[in-house]
């Protein structure tokens, strides 16, 4: 039998606060039996019927402030074992009583958890007991750092150590001990799950649930000097086979974990300090490349970067020599459109703190792959556009938060490649923080090399949030081009209002002709764009199956900026289920007008011709439920395209029959039938990944292009012999599948070691 324990200070407070959180917890307590409280070994619950708790509903705006836990200063050593049996663990107060955000918001979590926080003059120490009434069938999906947390059991502990309710550190793991971190900034506008800090966990898994023992070294975070401090602090738990979310500061729906504003609160932090905070990292590399002709080619190298923290929150990265071979590959995609494709910065170093360089929308951060213009867009530098390696020399990166200001300022020289020049790319950005979670910003980038058509952009933004739920952003910006003056510039205006289960925004966006950002990404120039859409997601009342319903639709018209002639008109509705598994369903009808003002060439030989074009599409898509050992999606699109027909299918297939391996299965496939011509394309990858344990791993992604006739692998053996430490084995190979051909093959290896001081 499981029983919950509420200390009487609890049952009090809750009495005196309903309707609250606490008044919550006190009477899921009270409703299943308390006992008196030991060790975190002794905590159990009765069961109890949650829904019949919670009758008032959170006040979300102040609860935030009933959630205070004590951090216990220790002298004793602590061994990372995810065992919770030294006597610390027992002294220092528990973080408990989570509160649902799925699938039921405002109730009592159907499982327990304790989080107690320890102390000494280097680390942090979090224990974390995650009671379970069914631990045989944990939900465990993958040992791989950043696993996919969404798909498996697991717990995450959110610290915004400098206490400024905007940016913050995440550490999560599973039932297995794998890692997972992310770095928060803009009030989670910005999500970084790419960054990687310094720290370690370990899990031990029993009868009654399972365990995990985290340490974070002081100076993995960012904090200020002071002698007494006190941090804003979240904790997630989440049980997969119920498909449910727990936070301890309690969130609404249309919120997440790493919402600052929103965390709780961390106190007892007294004379800790973050040390030198200076990182050295070199790395060595070999390469070989066979290009099929007789002279291939070998070339060993290195360099270093440094890391080091000017304060307790601005960080100075230097590089030279900087190595930015990407040891995975990009994945190949198929444009049916008129417009360039996305491909995300995957490069260690420009991923720190990269939300600064961001430019927030109402709709969203910049960076994502629908935003029309993304002023700085970092794989411009060191890579051509066809997405070849240009050498960096070195460069310099500053980054970080000094008062109420986010800075962001980096340098970077490439060296000649071919008939590319030399080139200097500088970008500087500074954000205001006011009213809390409202920013105004400037951006400048600039490119100068050896030929006189340098390039600059100028650009001035804001972001305004009212009532937690209303959102305005607009940007301005200007381009300064030798060879294209005149028509150089972008503007936007959008505006949302969130609500739990309903979201209503629009926008207009204008980018004139000769807007040019050399150093950023545009998709779409010479049009002001004009765009609405309404999301409606409510949920059916104590449905088993189905979690809420989605109908939503969308306007988008496109005008030429310089003419006001119409480009293009496209509406659509669409309308699905969500399902308490986390499957979901949906369809989605479009009707799309397109004017052509020249012929577009859709694929080699086929071009589309001038003129006016109507027509409609229907599309449907399915996922399932993730967490399985078996699991996958696909979307289906089909009706009149431009003057023809096209059909196409992308889907997804995920075999994880444990832990160590995860085999997915891509497909990309279109039929297109137009009156100049028809044409085929398919893209068929598979992913495989082999976890020998947290810290060693096999990955292998295939391709093949039946377009362009191509077979590409990138095979690659990790070992991480220390945090942020790697060793890399690394195989490419691109074929003619044709005639067999070799177009390339080459050997990597690749050694880093971190210096942490």
């Amino acid at each position: 039998m499981r029983r919950v324990v509420a200390d009487s200070w609890d049952l009090e407070r809750g009495v005196k606060l309903k309707p609250g959180i606490a008044g919550i917890c006190a009477a899921a307590c009270l409703l299943r039996g308390t006992a008196a409280r030991a060790d975190p070994g002794t905590m159990q619950r009765a069961p109890g019927d949650a829904a019949a708790i919670a009758t008032n509903p959170i006040d979300y705006a102040t609860a935030r402030f009933e959630r205070v836990v004590h951090a216990l200063r220790i002298d004793e050593p602590i061994t990372i074992d995810g065992k919770l049996t030294e006597a610390a663990w027992q002294r220092a107060e528990p973080a408990n009583h989570f509160i649902q955000w799925n699938p039921h918001p405002g109730l009592p979590a159907s499982e327990d958890t304790d989080v107690r926080f320890v102390y000494d003059a280097q680390n942090l120490y979090v224990g974390v007991r995650c009671w379970d009434s069914d631990s045989r069938h944990l939900t465990v999906n993958g040992l791989e750092r950043d696993f996919a947390s969404g798909n498996q059991d697991g717990v995450g502990i959110f610290i915004d150590s400098l206490h400024d309710g905007q940016s913050g550190f995440y550490f999560a793991t599973n039932p297995v001990g794998a890692h997972h971190d992310v770095q928060y900034s803009g009030d989670e506008t910005y999500r970084n799950v790419d960054w990687e800090g310094v720290w370690d966990v370990k899990v031990t898994v029993d009868d009654s649930g399972w365990t995990a023992e985290f340490i974070v070294p002081f100076k993995t975070l960012r904090f200020s000097n002071a002698a007494h401090q006190e941090w804003g602090v979240n904790m997630m738990r989440r049980i997969r086979r119920a498909n449910e979310d727990s936070h301890w500061s309690p969130l609404p729906r249309r919120y997440r974990v790493g919402r600052a504003s929103m965390a709780g609160t961390l106190t007892g932090l007294d004379d800790i300090h973050q040390g030198r905070n200076l990182k050295i990292k070199p790395f060595a590399i070999a390469k070989t490349l066979d290009t099929g002709l007789p002279a291939g080619t070998e070339h060993v190298d290195g360099g270093l970067d440094v890391k080091y923290g000017l304060t307790e929150s601005m960080t100075l990265d230097l590089g030279y020599r900087t190595d930015f071979s990407q040891v995975e590959a990009d994945q190949q995609q198929v444009n049916l459109t008129r417009f360039n494709l996305f491909f995300p910065e995957k490069r260690e170093l420009f991923l720190e703190n990269a939300g600064i360089f961001g430019i927030a929308t109402a709709a969203g951060p910049s960076g994502s792959t629908s935003d029309n213009v993304i002023p700085f867009f970092s794989r411009r530098i060191g890579l051509s556009s066809s997405g070849s390696p240009i050498p960096i020399v070195g460069g310099a990166r500053l980054s970080g938060r000094t008062g109420p200001y986010e800075v962001g300022m980096l340098g970077m020289m490439t060296g000649r490649q071919g008939t590319i020049r030399s080139t200097d790319f500088l970008v500087g950005r500074v954000r205001r923080t006011f009213r809390g979670q409202s920013t105004i910003g400037a951006l400048l980038t600039s490119r100068t090399s050896a030929s006189p058509d340098d390039n600059r952009l100028y650009g001035v933004d804001t972001f305004l949030r009212f009532f937690e739920k209303l959102e305005v952003s607009s940007y301005l910006m200007k381009t300064d081009t030798t060879s294209r003056k005149g028509q150089d510039q972008a503007r936007r205006l959008g505006v949302a209002w969130r609500e739990d289960d309903w979201t209503l925004g629009g926008q207009y966006e204008a980018v004139q002709p000769n807007f040019n950002p050399e150093v950023g990404f545009v998709r779409r120039t010479d049009m002001g764009h004009y765009s609405t859409d309404l999301s409606w997601r409510p949920r059916p009342q104590n449905s088993p199956r189905i979690r809420n319903y989605t109908l939503g639709t969308t306007a988008d018209f496109y005008a030429a900026s310089s003419t006001g002639a119409l480009q293009t008109r496209q509406q659509s509705v669409n309308t699905g289920l969500s399902f308490q598994s986390g499957a979901s369903l949906g369809a989605t009808v479009s009707n799309t007008f397109d004017r052509l003002v020249v012929p577009f060439a859709i694929y080699p030989g086929v071009n589309i011709p001038a003129g006016d074009y109507q027509y409609a599409s229907m599309a449907l898509n399915y996922t399932s439920d993730q967490s399985r050992q078996i699991e996958g999606g696909a979307t289906l699109n089909t009706g009149a395209f431009w003057d023809g027909h096209a059909t196409s299918i992308t889907g997804t297939l995920n075999m994880k029959p444990n832990y160590h391996v995860n085999v997915a299965l891509n497909l990309s496939q279109s039929d297109v039938r137009l009156p100049q011509g028809d044409f085929a394309t398919t893209v068929v990858g598979a992913r495989v990944l082999y976890g020998f344990s947290t810290r060693a791993f096999l990955y292998s992604f295939l391709q093949y292009n039946a377009t362009t006739n191509q077979f590409s692998a990138n095979t690659r053996f990790n070992l991480i012999h220390r945090p942020l430490s790697d060793l890399f084995v690394v195989y490419n190979e691109r074929r003619e599948t044709t005639s067999g051909a070799l177009l390339e093959r080459g050997l990597i290896v690749k050694f880093t070691n971190m210096f942490d001081f």
